[in-house]
């Protein structure tokens, strides 16, 4: 026993005095004479060239330390930037007695202001791809599983990282002030800690990320994180399963924030104001699709909750989309400025400009994904009116969409489809759509607003076909029947460019300069009922506006496929009007739209400005007399139920032969010889 006790003495003594000779002589070595051979592998690996400025240090103890100081990696030869990689500090500490047995467990590793440049050539080669294809195959060839070193602490402090997209041209910078990654033991939590900048916004991000060896393992981790970036808050708990697969996610996300919209600041660009926000929702995952579920979005008043599904089993993926709200407007969902932005100067539109593309229709994008997408709302605010029992069923399979939509408004309904099958080209587009006693005073009061619209219920009908490879053949095979005809109510007079008029109320306001100024606009009915034949409108009077004070018809044509349009806007006076202001020949035929869609010529006739300028000095002379005179010949012209004449209940007046025409035209220019006409004497 005593022997045995000697002999492991002994072996003891023998192995301090290795290991204390051993460290005596690595601690009087000059590592720095192995640079040069460092470099010369570093070379024959990366094909880049590795420098050490500085002086490599090694600290030997029962916790080695290795630094190394100036030390940078070249950058590709069509690099922006000389250096991929400059380093001003490197160090690591290790434990001594794992890496006598041949593991290799790292106390910390430190990086001082590391500056990392990854960029990408204008075909999209990035400068991270190194070497040659003959090393990298036999890289492949040699390598197999490898074992990560086990370590308890990263710290990296002020380092700047940027990817310069040589593609778009587009630089994105991350600043880190402070980056630490610990764990007291392998098996220990690992804790999280980020303060630093996304392209000049300040992110932090704190929690616990698994253990190092759930990481290095690939078993599952347990997550809790929190995330701070431009006044969002946003949280991540659950259990990850296989982290390095990224599969068997059950977590739970939730994020709140007084402006959501901040967030596009990260990426550079500023836009107005959407919030306050909350958002939660859980996210998992089975063996081919993955899962957003009960996700509860709340914007201001509006609200949004259901689940996402997205399933990557086939070829094609499908994605489930079924979502409600209690109630959504639009105007809080999208960005709204603070201030009244300056509107950029729009440019100017040229008479060979186009409307409708020429370019095929991208319908590959629609055979990129198969989806069904369900959406409900109980009141939906769309611009100044409020909809009711909105619902939208959408299915896309194979390029083919089909949509069911239907609301209430105003005590009205609206419903129908719009079907589009993109499948192959030409693409063929269906819409059958009907709306029925829409109540347009009663949706905006609904929605607040009492001054705009009172009654105006509104029926519609939409039934259209068309066939093409590009919008613009669409168009120009567009079949079938638009209607659009608004019952009696009264608009506000500031707003009555809403019935499509504003420019004949601008000229028969300054023709007719006995016109009486009304805060409301009694509305009798405004109809437009035009049927497209291969893109062609060709309507005469099947567009008609009746206020109490004015009659408004339209007759030409519309030409979808040349993009052209000739059309006439006649207004009459009505009833006791016509005795106030320019008679109805002297207003027939002042207003003439024609030209390209893009930038239509819009002229006054000048025989009718002509006889309506004379017509209202001869009044000014006569008191009103020649007025009242030509008043009375032009009543017996005049269309007295326009909207009828536009649904086609009724055939349009007769029109005057061009001579009779022509000779009233000339008498009425003379208001003596007007009044003895209306007495019954011929001039």
């Amino acid at each position: 026993m005593g022997r045995i006790k000697l002999i492991v003495g002994g072996l003891f003594v023998v192995i301090v005095g290795v290991v204390v000779a051993g460290v005596a002589i690595l601690s009087q070595m000059d590592f720095n004479q192995y640079k040069g051979e460092i470099a010369k592998q570093a070379k024959a690996a990366t094909g880049r060239d590795l420098v050490i400025a500085g002086d490599l240090n090694l600290d030997i103890s029962l916790s080695p330390k290795v630094r190394v100081d100036g030390v940078s990696l070249s950058n590709a030869k069509w690099g922006s930037s000389p250096h991929m990689v400059k380093v001003d500090s490197f160090a690591a500490e290790m434990q001594l007695i794992p890496l006598l047995f041949g593991e290799i467990h790292i106390s910390e590793i430190i990086l001082i202001k590391p500056d990392i440049l990854l960029e990408t050539d204008k075909s999209g080669k990035g400068n991270w791809v190194m070497g040659t294809p003959s090393t990298a195959k036999e890289e492949t060839a040699s390598s197999g599983a490898t074992t990560l070193p086990a370590i308890n602490k990263i710290r990296i402090e002020k380092a700047k990282f940027i990817f310069r997209d040589g593609q778009k041209g587009e630089d994105t910078s991350i600043v880190i002030d402070e980056m630490q990654a610990s764990a007291a033991d392998i098996d220990e939590p690992l804790n999280l800690l980020f303060k630093g900048a996304f392209n000049d916004h300040v992110v932090e991000l704190s929690g616990q990320l698994g253990t190092p060896q759930a990481l290095m393992e690939g078993s599952a981790v347990d997550v809790d994180l929190a995330l701070s970036a431009v006044g969002t808050e946003a949280k991540i708990t659950g259990q990850i399963k296989q982290p390095l697969l990224g599969k068997g996610l059950n977590l739970a996300l939730s994020a709140k924030s007084d402006n959501i919209a901040r967030l596009a600041e990260l990426a550079g660009t500023e836009v107005g104001k959407v919030g306050p926000f909350e958002m939660a929702a859980t996210v998992s995952d089975s063996k081919d699709s993955y899962k957003l579920a009960g996700l509860s979005v709340k914007i201001a008043e509006s609200d949004i909750s259901g689940d996402v599904t997205v399933n990557l089993a086939n070829k094609t993926p499908y994605v489930k989309v079924d979502l409600a709200s209690n109630r959504f407007s639009l105007m809080e969902v999208l960005p709204q400025s603070d201030e009244k932005a300056e509107e950029a100067p729009k440019a100017e539109a040229k008479k060979g400009d186009k409307i409708f593309p020429s370019s095929p229709l991208p319908v590959d994008g629609l055979k990129a994904v198969n989806a069904d997408v369900s959406y409900k709302a109980k009141d939906f605010i769309l611009g100044d009116f409020a909809l009711t029992n909105v619902s939208d069923v959408i299915s896309l399979k194979g390029g083919k969409m089909t949509g069911e939509h239907g609301f209430g408004m105003g005590g009205g309904t609206f419903s129908g489809h719009i079907n589009f099958d993109g499948s192959r080209l030409p693409a063929n587009l269906d819409i059958d759509l009907t709306g029925k006693d829409l109540g347009l005073g009663d949706s905006l009061k609904q929605n607040g607003i009492t001054d705009l619209i009172d009654g105006a219920k509104t029926q519609t009908r939409i039934k259209l076909k068309a066939q093409g490879k590009s919008v613009a053949e669409l168009m120009a095979s567009l079949n079938g029947q638009t209607l659009l005809n608004v019952g009696e109510g009264k608009i506000n007079s500031k707003y009555v460019n809403l019935i499509g008029s504003d420019l004949v109320t601008e000229l028969t306001n300054t023709l007719n300069p006995f016109a009486k100024k009304q805060d409301y606009t009694p509305l009798a009915c405004m109809v437009v009922n035009l049927n497209f034949d291969n893109g062609v409108a060709d309507y005469d009077r099947q567009i008609a506006v009746q206020t109490d004070k004015m009659n408004v018809t339209s007759s030409g044509v519309i030409h979808l496929g040349k993009e052209q349009l000739d059309i006439g806007i006649k207004p009459e006076p009505r009833g006791d009007a016509a005795d106030l202001g320019i008679n109805a020949s002297g207003l027939a035929s002042m207003v003439r739209v024609r030209g390209p869609l893009s930038a239509p010529g819009i002229g006054v006739d000048a025989m009718g400005a002509a006889k309506a300028a004379m017509g209202i000095g001869a009044a000014i002379a006569t008191g009103g007399i020649s007025l009242l005179a030509s008043g009375l010949t032009d009543k017996m012209m005049a269309d007295s139920a326009p909207c009828d004449t536009a649904l086609g209940k009724k055939a349009p007046p007769k029109e005057t032969s061009g001579g009779t025409e022509q000779k009233q035209q000339e008498k009425s220019s003379n208001p003596i010889g007007g009044l003895l006409n209306m007495l019954g004497k011929d001039k």
